[in-house]
């Protein structure tokens, strides 16, 4: 997820320098986008497309969506435009590229597209939601008693209603749906026939969602790290936790064998299970952060152990981050946690789409245990738990809960998948793979780490040799 890979950048950084739908028929009117350079003197172009806040009501009031363009190298010979959704929810595309990053992210496709982006709306620099962090600091986010669990229930519903307050017609419409149907009006606004895609992690929902509104006016388009919308919430906690506990083990071997470790010659597994202990009981103090508990730091886990090697491998920064917590610097984590994070368009698009769900105290307990059991070290630290505490007491109806995400005349969409992704384990890959004809499913062998494209070489070329020539590889194959 964008949330992810982004904070595996700055994790580097830090260790380094210290879904209710309008019928799919209904078609995007085109609007213009005014374009000018997003900074002085640079070649991408960022502009505004007013699209209806409210798609059922196309004539009422309207939102602004911010959009990026980074213009094909070879405008003579290009293939038209690649549109790319990074994750969250609510990953702001749009603004990853006006600071340059695509050339980083997409060398391959800078001669032959326009690379597009876009902030989707509640996010970035987009008609914008901010109401607070989506799981506030000192507020339980794994109760262990009924009170912790009403706690945290009210500290949903506090943030759900200040955003009910601020942003009421907006809260309501801010599922991936709505999302879509913005994207097509992008699409539309670009002149483009067809919708050429690209999207990582959440962005694969994004684009499944896509393809069953508006299948015919799909080109290329690749999902990868996929989000299974048929699961359920227990289902979706569960196998990120046996995912995530795989990945622990994996960096503890790491250390084990790579000197350059901060933890090399440790051993890595009671390091951090007594640190976060002692955490528990005395939370380190950071300047102009909330104190780091153990929780804080369980809930970076979900940031810092999915590789993205492509862009920056965080392992490195998360053993040096450990080593300094046990020193008594907790910087890292007060950092990088979910605990405090201020995204709420992430909060707020996961209650519409992937609600938790929850039934009360008891059913909390009872998943909390679960995780436990299938991952005794990292539990029910992952990111389906933050969306589920984040939810637990939202005060909006979910508009387009979990469901499956049939597809049925697309051209063929190529699907990816490590089959080693923390985040988003290689059976939500499989479990698409069964809901979208025709598709493709490709699996980077033993590759470790969210997302394909980020960690495997092989995938990279599979993916270019598709979005460049048109060259899928086999219905269900693998490479290494």
């Amino acid at each position: 997820m964008e949330k992810r890979w982004k904070q595996g950048v700055l994790a580097t950084v830090v260790a380094t320098a210290a879904l209710v739908s309008v019928p799919g028929s209904a078609i995007a009117k085109p609007a213009g986008i005014n374009w000018s350079a997003c900074k002085p003197d640079g070649v991408v172009q960022c502009g505004y497309l007013t699209v209806p806040l409210d798609w059922s009501k196309p004539d009422g009031v309207k939102a602004q969506i911010y959009v990026a363009r980074v213009p094909a190298k070879d405008q003579a010979h290009k293939l038209g435009s690649l549109t790319f959704n990074p994750g969250g929810p609510g990953g702001a595309g749009a603004s990853i590229f006006a600071e340059g990053l695509a050339d980083v992210t997409f060398p391959d496709y800078r001669d032959r597209y326009d690379l597009i982006s876009f902030d989707p709306r509640g996010a970035g620099l987009s008609t914008a939601l901010d109401c607070g962090p989506i799981l506030r600091p000192g507020v339980p986010v794994f109760p262990k008693n009924k009170a912790e669990y009403d706690a945290m229930v009210a500290s949903s519903r506090a943030t759900g209603n200040a955003c009910l307050k601020q942003h009421g017609d907006l809260m309501r419409n801010l599922d991936t749906r709505t999302a879509a149907r913005d994207m097509d009006a992008i699409r539309a606004a670009l002149g483009e026939p067809k919708l050429n895609y690209i999207g990582l992690s959440y962005g694969s929902y994004l684009g499944t969602t896509y393809a069953q509104l508006f299948p015919h006016r799909i080109g290329r388009m690749v999902l990868d790290g996929i989000v299974d919308h048929a699961q359920s919430p227990t289902r979706f906690t569960l196998e990120e936790a046996m995912s995530m506990e795989d990945t622990f083990d994996r960096f503890a071997a790491w250390c084990d064998k790579d000197t350059s470790c901060a933890l090399h010659g440790q051993d890595v597994g009671a390091v951090w299970d007594k640190l976060v202990a002692k955490a528990d009981k005395t939370p380190l103090q950071v300047p102009d952060h909330p104190p780091v508990t153990g929780d804080t730091m369980r809930m970076t886990l979900p940031a810092l152990l999915p590789r993205t090697d492509f862009i920056g491998n965080p392992w490195p920064p998360l053993a040096e981050g450990i080593a300094q917590a046990v020193k008594g610097d907790g910087t890292l984590f007060a950092q990088v946690s979910y605990l405090g994070d201020y995204e709420t368009a992430y909060a707020a698009v996961s209650c519409m789409d992937f609600p938790g769900q929850l039934k009360g105290y008891a059913d909390a307990k009872a998943r909390i245990a679960l995780a436990k059991a299938v991952a005794p070290r990292v539990g029910a630290a992952v990111e389906a738990w933050a969306m589920t505490a984040a939810c637990s007491g939202w005060p909006i109806e979910p508009s387009n809960p979990w469901q499956p995400t049939p597809v049925k005349d697309a051209p063929p969409i190529l699907i990816t998948s490590t089959t080693h992704d923390p985040s988003t384990p290689v059976s939500n890959a499989r479990g698409l793979a069964h809901q979208l004809r025709g598709s493709h499913l490709l699996l980077a062998d033993d590759a470790i780490g969210h997302t394909a494209y980020f960690n495997s070489p092989c995938a990279r070329a599979a993916i270019a040799d598709y979005l460049l020539d048109g060259r899928l590889p086999p219905k269900r194959s693998t490479c290494s």
